[in-house]
């Protein structure tokens, strides 16, 4: 059987379990509904509860709740939050036949964030986002994540995907000369993977392009390794940029910044109704920025467009389509590497030290994303999302490298390599969340599928020295001005894949992997269970080698206990893949 037959035939098996489960009468009893405000959108983290007992929950991000109860008959429901006057509703629940309840509280949901805000001082997050997959607060899932909110992302004035955002992070450092080329974050000894929306966007060594922050909504670390997220990749972690959504409700912000090294940006967020009934919503991000830096000659000019488009067309569905555009044009890749004498040791020349000279042509970039979601709420227990993303980049460009080992009196012959590139990456996903209960035992189910198409190519062939042995350049001297060599001049009439190939640039992967997780919840889901595996097939090539393929089962064994509502400890058992 063909590996894609193969997920293909377990998927099946999977979503026919599911549905077996889904067509018991479970026998407990179950309420449901959704909380709004009074302006018509979903209230979250609101906290529902019943009465009289120790039994509750909060609303997630759709405003929805559910609780399941271990005891039939009238019960008597509370919503409540800081700010606002406590609801109560009785309703009559029995076994095996579910009740939906709403509520709408009498608060907007500008005066629901400021309570919000207030409560949890800004920057707590008690939940993930519906691209991690897992439908459960933060401190019952058995995996170190680390959220770092909008709130905190705003107040931080953050703009740099690479320098702003790590010191957020515990554990997180940044390598390699890249600057804000890529973001390339390691953590507990490998690079971790970035993912955006839930997509693992890596094509490559080298990417993706950093994310411009105005049209990032919040940012998801998972530390360790996570088969719930990843069919393939290095174990030390990821990190997930959720971006920005519709919400519904029409606002508008325009922000200027001005800052050190000519710094001048502006970013505009544009939020929306497209109709009258609230149906067709949208979401617009421009921003455009010039930036300099501590170095001379060095520079990072961006310009974005980000339109985003959500039809929900009832109460159960959602269509969102987003596109990005994202252009930068740089100075070389970001920055160039210094180099110094050995026998002066490591870090002896000044911070605003650089070897670039001016004139240089700048690095052109761009970076377009297109995704389409899909998520369907089946029944109050069940939720079904599909989706998928299209990546588009293109690099016209070099890199510096040094033509010649440093003397001992300081003099090198600076070199620039040539460093054109194209990737395309084509992905899709579709998962299952459920919750349903057997034998006084919770179930929170997650199943899916995760495929993927990459091509990388580069040219990072060719070569140019700056600097001649008669004139080199010197450290103890510099001159930033037309280099002695003059400046290069590349051959880019031959075709980017027959320089690729040339070059031994180029990377291919094909993969498809398939994912099935129960976490079994016991003494009213104080202490959870979670038994899960992947199955996953990989196909891939690199320097232009011959590709080849590997498969393998990775399970994932997880045990969390809740000593009280904000505290949790656990044990995890987890492997990665990298073939």
């Amino acid at each position: 059987m063909k590996p894609y037959n193969y997920v293909v035939y377990l998927l099946s098996v999977i979503f026919l379990g599911i549905s077996g489960v889904y067509a018991q009468n479970n026998g407990r009893a179950v309420v449901s509904g959704k909380v709004s405000t009074s302006n018509g959108l979903p209230a979250a983290a609101v906290s529902v509860a019943v009465v009289g007992t120790r039994q509750g929950t909060t609303t997630d991000e759709q405003g929805r709740y559910r609780l399941e109860l271990t005891e039939a008959g009238p019960v008597t429901l509370e919503v409540s939050a800081v700010g606002m006057a406590r609801q109560r509703k009785t309703v009559t629940v029995s076994a095996g036949t579910p009740v939906e309840q709403d509520f709408t509280i009498d608060m907007t949901s500008a005066q629901l964030q400021e309570v919000l805000i207030t409560q949890s001082r800004g920057y707590a997050t008690l939940a993930p986002s519906p691209t991690l997959r897992l439908d459960e607060p933060l401190v019952e899932i058995p995996q170190n994540i680390q959220v770092v909110s909008p709130k905190a992302l705003a107040d931080q004035q953050v703009i740099s995907m690479s320098d702003g955002l790590i010191r957020n992070v515990s554990g997180a450092v940044r390598l390699e000369h890249w600057g804000n080329l890529y973001t390339n974050i390691s953590m507990r000894g490998t690079q971790i993977q970035a993912l955006r929306n839930g997509f693992n966007v890596v094509t490559s060594y080298w990417g993706p392009l950093t994310e411009d922050m105005s049209f990032v909504d919040h940012i998801e670390f998972v530390k360790g390794p996570a088969g719930f997220l990843l069919s393939n990749g290095d174990p030390s972690g990821s990190y997930n940029v959720v971006t920005k959504k519709p919400t519904g409700e029409t606002k508008g912000e325009a922000s200027v910044t001005v800052g050190q090294y000519n710094l001048y940006r502006t970013a505009v967020d544009l939020d929306g109704k497209l109709s009258r009934n609230g149906k067709v919503l949208y979401r617009l991000n421009v921003s455009a920025q010039a930036k300099g830096s501590h170095r001379a000659n060095e520079s990072d000019n961006r310009y974005v467009v980000a339109p985003v488009i959500a039809y929900r067309p009832d109460d159960k569905t959602t269509i969102t389509a987003e596109y990005t555009l994202q252009y930068a044009r740089m100075s070389d890749v970001g920055s160039y590497y210094v180099f110094g004498p050995v026998n002066k040791g490591y870090a002896w020349l000044p911070q605003n030290f650089t070897m670039t000279p001016e004139g240089l042509d700048p690095t052109n970039i761009t970076d377009q994303t297109f995704l389409l979601n899909v998520t369907r709420d089946l029944t109050p227990n069940w939720k079904v999302t599909a989706q998928g993303y299209y990546l588009r980049y293109s690099q016209k460009g070099t890199s510096m490298w040094p033509e010649s080992e440093m003397t001992d009196d300081g003099k090198i012959i600076r070199g620039v390599d040539i460093w054109d590139a194209f990737s395309r990456s084509i992905l899709g996903q579709a998962f299952v969340n459920g919750h349903f209960n057997t034998s006084g035992i919770q179930h929170r189910v997650l199943a899916g599928v995760d495929v993927g198409n990459k091509d990388y190519m580069a040219d990072w062939l060719q070569s140019f020295a700056l600097d001649t042995e008669d004139d080199p350049f010197d450290v103890y001297n510099p001159d930033l001005g037309r280099p002695a060599n003059g400046y290069p001049v590349f051959d880019r009439e031959t075709s980017l894949s027959e320089r690729a190939e040339a070059a031994g640039g180029i990377q291919t992967q094909r993969y498809a992997g398939v994912y099935l997780q129960d976490e079994l919840g016991f003494f009213e889901n104080q202490l959870r269970l979670t038994l899960a595996g992947r199955y996953t097939w990989v196909k891939q090539s690199e320097w232009g080698e011959e590709a080849y393929q590997a498969s393998h089962f990775t399970p994932r064994i997880g045990l969390s206990w809740s000593i009280d509502a904000h505290t949790s400890a656990y044990a995890l058992y987890d492997q990665a893949f990298v073939p």
